[in-house]
């Protein structure tokens, strides 16, 4: 009996609609959220999302899917390894904007985004912002001062641009 083996070859691109930047620090997390809450006035809280749906009932999701990122990193031969990525998270009340604080490394020790690894952090502004808008928290969140480098990418750019799809 012959094998016959067919190969499905996609061509489209993801949607990226959001804003990424990158942010080199030495605060963790929670200090930076802190700070970035204080000099740009968004409050960012502990969460991928919330544990209560709009209902006010209880989510059925595991816990750990409502608080992080989580990555499957699949290599040959090797087993599977799951990444656990903080983030933090902030709407705008008419959800007009949705911001994200990502952290690029994981608690088992890999990275978000390997070809910007020199970044700490990742935050991303869903929806579209102008780029007065942009420049305006940019210079905000400059301002904390153990802000090392903060840096607008093109997630188009980016080889891993999968993982920032949540």
């Amino acid at each position: 009996m012959n094998k016959v083996t067919f190969k499905l070859e996609t061509d489209f691109d993801l949607e990226l609609d959001f804003t990424l930047i990158g942010i080199s620090t030495i605060l963790r997390d929670y200090r930076l959220c802190h700070f970035i809450n204080k000099h740009t006035g968004l409050k960012f809280i502990y969460g991928k999302e919330d544990h209560v749906d709009h209902k006010g009932q209880q989510k059925t999701k595991l816990r750990e899917e409502l608080d992080f990122h989580i990555i499957f990193e699949r290599k040959k031969n090797k087993p599977t390894v799951k990444h656990h990525f903080t983030m933090y998270r902030f709407c705008s009340q008419t959800f007009e904007y949705e911001f994200y604080l990502l952290n690029n490394r994981s608690l088992e020790g890999g990275v978000l985004i390997p070809e910007a690894a020199n970044f700490d952090y990742f935050l991303m502004i869903k929806h579209y912002m102008d780029e007065e808008d942009i420049q305006k928290l940019v210079d905000d969140i400059r301002k904390v001062n153990d802000i090392l480098l903060i840096k607008e990418i093109d997630p188009i750019i980016l080889k891993s641009k999968e993982n920032l799809i949540f």
